[in-house]
């Protein structure tokens, strides 16, 4: 006689033996991944470099920082500074940034008013097949309403053309040195 278990049980036993062989990968006891440093990185450089660590090894070789440590260290040792050159930003004309503002509002403020034309038409055609919708259903009718619906999926692609056309306007102005609070 054979044991009954049923299809809940082996996928208990099923999920029970998997989640046990994933934690039992993360337990062992092999060499943990190391991380690869980037080329460039202070990473890369601690790879190439040897530290005198004779200030603050332990019997083991081990480096352990701590705050006496380190407060002894900075005690004995020195500082070597260095200079650092800034790259000069030249400052726009302040006529040239105003003129570049103007520009750019103009360009925004324009397809707003697009958008809000289209919307405008939307509103209107949306009333109209609202109106359509209440008489009474006859064929003149269906291709009434069958028209501006097709009217309507075309306004709202329009519209969503316009609005990334709007996106494009306010992304190139950004990387020309457009502030944020120009297109509010």
């Amino acid at each position: 006689m054979t044991p009954y278990i049923s299809d809940i049980s082996r996928r208990l036993i099923a999920v029970a033996s998997l989640i046990f062989c994933i934690t039992a990968n993360f337990g062992s006891t092999a060499d943990p991944p190391r991380p690869t440093p980037r080329p460039g990185t202070l990473a890369a450089y601690a790879q190439r470099m040897s530290l005198d660590r004779s200030n603050l090894a332990d019997s083991d070789g081990r480096v352990i920082l701590t705050n006496d440590s380190v407060a002894g260290l900075a005690a004995g040792g020195s500082i070597t500074l260095g200079t650092v050159k800034k790259a000069k930003r030249n400052k726009p004309n302040r006529a040239a940034d105003n003129a570049e503002r103007s520009r750019w509002q103009a360009a925004h403020s324009k397809q707003r008013e697009v958008i809000a034309d289209l919307e405008r038409r939307r509103a209107r055609l949306e009333l109209e097949i609202d109106q359509i919708n209440s008489l009474s259903l006859t064929a003149k009718t269906m291709v009434r309403l069958e028209k501006s619906e097709a009217k309507l999926h075309l306004l709202n692609r329009d519209i969503a053309a316009e609005r990334a056309e709007l996106a494009r306007i306010v992304r190139n102005a950004r990387r020309r040195g457009a502030e944020p609070g120009w297109f509010r």
